[in-house]
């Protein structure tokens, strides 16, 4: 599985896809003093709220126009 993320100004918006398959999407506001630890909390639940596991994610894509959010998500 893909799980791709758009880190906007205003919100990130996160899909899950399995091949060309989008199987779930999410909204979260940008909030750029959340820690590694609050996203991958948000993010995991997303995630299992669709009775995935997180390590059925194969491959992760990051786009971002918050600088100082990129190393935030990467790690």
């Amino acid at each position: 599985m893909l799980l791709v993320i758009d880190i906007g100004n205003s919100n990130n918006v996160l899909g899950l896809f399995s091949g060309d398959r989008l199987l779930a999407h999410w909204r979260i506001r940008t909030e750029s003093n959340r820690t590694v630890d609050e996203y991958w909390i948000l993010i995991k639940e997303f995630i299992l709220i669709n009775k995935v596991g997180a390590e059925n994610i194969e491959e992760i894509i990051i786009a971002c126009v918050v600088p100082n959010l990129a190393p935030v998500l990467i790690e």
